[in-house]
C-alpha cells in the first residue's frame, strides 16, 4: 500500500513538472524519477534580470496584438473606410499567426544556442516594421497588412517563444511563474498601447500616435536584449524522452486550437460590441483598457497556484471558469456588465493563455528539446488566430448579431477544456505506470 502510495506521490509531481529523465541502459523510460528542482543555473540575479528583459520584450511586440482592438475600431470607422469589419481583422489574424506560428523556428534556434540573434533580428524587424506603419495611406489595406500583419507579425513571432523558453530554463521547477510573468508583459504593453494610441490619434493623427508608440518599443527593446542572460544548454535528451505523437500532448494541441478559436472573439471585437450599444466612447475606451490589464493579471496570479498545485489541474480550472465567463458578454450591453465582463473574462482569458505553455513543459518535461515542443505546439493555436477573428465576424454579420458570437466562444471554449480534461487523466496513468515500474 505504501509502495502504491509513493508511486501516486511521484506521478503528481511529474505532472508538476518536476522530474527528469535519468536514461537507463537500454535507453527506454524506465529512468524516470523525481528529482528536486535545481537552483537557478547562473544565480537568481541573473535569472530575475533575464524575466525583467524578456518581460521588456514582450511588453512592446505582444502589445501590438494585444492592443489591436483599438486600431481595428480605427480603421473601421475611419482609416479603412473601404474595409469592412472581417477584412480588417485579417490583419490581426496574420500577426497572430506570424507570432505563433513563428515559434517552432524561434525556439529551434533558440534549442541550438542563438537566442541572442533570434531576439536582436525579431527586435529589428519590429521596429522598421511599426515605423512604416506611420508611413501607410489612408484607405491602403494592403500598406497596413504588409506592415503590420506581416512585418510586425515576422517581429513577434521570432521573439515570444525564445522570450518564454530562455525565462523558463532559469527557474527549474517554477516554470509556470517565469512564463507568466513574462506572458503577462504582452496584456500591460496592450494596455499601455491601447491608451497612448486613443489620446495621441485625436490629437497628433495616426502618423504620430504609431511613431510615438515605435519609439517606446525602441527603448524597451534595446533594455530587454541588454537584460536577457542565456542559461548553459541542458544535455541533450533521449530521443524517446520527447515523443511528439504522445497523445496527451496531442490532444492539449487540440485543446489549444479550440481555445484559440473561440476566444479571441471578445478580446478583438469589444469595444465594437460596446459601440453598437451606444456606450459613451470614454467609458468603452477605459472598459477595453480593464480587459488588458485583467488579462495581464490573470496570466501572473495563477502561475503561482499551478507551481504550488500542479498546472494541468490549475489550467484546467482556469478554461472552464473562461468558459462560463463568456456568457456574462448577454449582460455586458450596460455599462455594468460591460466592466464586469471585461474583468472577469479578461482575467481568467489572460489565465488560461497563460498556462498553455507551461502544460506543455508538464507534459513534456525534456529541457533540451524545450523550444522545439512549444514552438510545435503554438502551431495549431497560430491557425486558430488566422481564422479565429475574421470567422467571428462572419458569424455576426453585417448584422451584427452579437449572441452568436458569444455562443461561439462560449461552446469552443467548453469543448477546450473538456478535452485537456481527457488528456490529464492519460497523461496521470501513464506518469503511475512509469513511476510503478521506476
Amino acid at each position: 500500500m505504501s509502495e502504491q502510495r509513493r508511486s501516486f506521490e511521484k506521478a503528481q509531481q511529474a505532472e508538476a513538472g518536476h522530474y527528469t529523465t535519468d536514461p537507463s541502459s537500454d535507453g527506454s523510460e524506465k529512468g524516470v524519477k523525481v528529482t528536486p528542482p535545481a537552483s537557478h543555473p547562473v544565480g537568481a540575479t541573473k535569472a530575475w534580470l533575464t524575466v525583467l528583459g524578456c518581460f521588456c520584450i514582450q511588453f512592446c511586440t505582444v502589445a501590438s496584438v494585444n492592443s489591436f482592438g483599438v486600431f481595428e475600431d480605427y480603421y473601421v470607422s475611419e482609416f479603412l473606410p473601404s474595409s469592412s469589419a472581417s477584412r480588417v481583422s485579417w490583419i490581426i489574424g496574420l500577426e497572430i499567426l506570424l507570432q505563433l506560428g513563428l515559434g517552432v523556428i524561434g525556439g529551434k534556434l533558440c534549442d541550438l544556442g542563438h537566442t541572442r540573434v533570434v531576439f536582436a533580428t525579431g527586435s529589428i524587424i519590429y521596429l522598421v516594421s511599426f515605423f512604416m506603419l506611420s508611413l501607410t495611406k489612408e484607405d491602403q489595406y494592403y500598406q497596413v497588412i504588409l506592415a503590420q500583419g506581416v512585418g510586425m507579425g515576422i517581429g513577434v513571432g521570432l521573439c515570444y517563444v525564445p522570450a518564454l523558453v530562455t525565462a523558463a530554463l532559469h527557474f527549474p521547477g517554477r516554470q509556470a511563474i517565469a512564463m507568466g510573468i513574462v506572458i503577462s508583459a504582452g496584456s500591460f504593453g496592450g494596455g499601455i498601447f491601447s491608451i497612448m494610441i486613443n489620446q495621441l490619434i485625436p490629437k497628433h493623427g495616426f502618423p504620430s500616435a504609431i511613431r510615438a508608440t515605435a519609439y517606446l518599443s525602441l527603448g524597451l527593446l534595446a533594455i530587454g536584449n541588454l537584460l536577457v542572460t542565456v542559461p548553459p544548454r541542458p544535455p541533450k535528451a533521449v530521443a524517446g524522452d520527447t515523443p511528439l505523437l504522445y497523445t496527451p500532448y496531442l490532444l492539449t494541441l487540440f485543446s489549444g486550437f479550440l481555445g484559440q478559436l473561440g476566444g479571441l472573439f471578445p478580446l478583438f471585437y469589444i469595444q465594437l460590441f460596446a459601440d453598437s450599444h451606444h456606450m459613451a466612447e470614454g467609458f468603452i475606451f477605459y472598459s477595453v483598457a480593464a480587459m488588458s490589464f485583467s488579462t495581464a493579471f490573470g496570466r501572473v496570479v495563477p502561475s503561482y497556484f499551478a507551481d504550488k498545485y500542479g498546472v494541468v489541474g490549475t489550467y484546467i480550472v482556469c478554461a472552464i471558469i473562461n468558459a462560463g465567463c463568456a456568457f456574462i458578454m448577454f449582460g455586458a450591453s450596460h455599462p455594468a456588465g460591460l466592466i464586469v465582463f471585461c474583468i472577469l473574462y479578461g482575467f481568467f482569458f489572460g489565465s488560461a493563455t497563460s498556462l498553455f505553455s507551461p502544460v506543455i513543459t508538464a507534459l513534456m518535461p525534456s529541457e533540451a528539446d524545450r523550444g522545439k515542443l512549444v514552438g510545435v505546439a503554438m502551431a495549431p493555436v497560430a491557425i486558430s488566430s488566422l481564422i479565429g477573428s475574421p470567422v467571428g465576424g462572419a458569424i455576426i454579420g453585417s448584422g451584427l448579431d452579437w449572441w452568436k458570437g458569444i455562443v461561439w466562444t462560449g461552446v469552443l471554449m467548453g469543448t477546450s477544456a473538456a478535452i485537456q480534461v481527457v488528456a490529464r487523466i492519460l497523461h496521470r496513468k501513464n506518469l503511475k505506470l512509469r513511476a510503478a515500474t521506476a
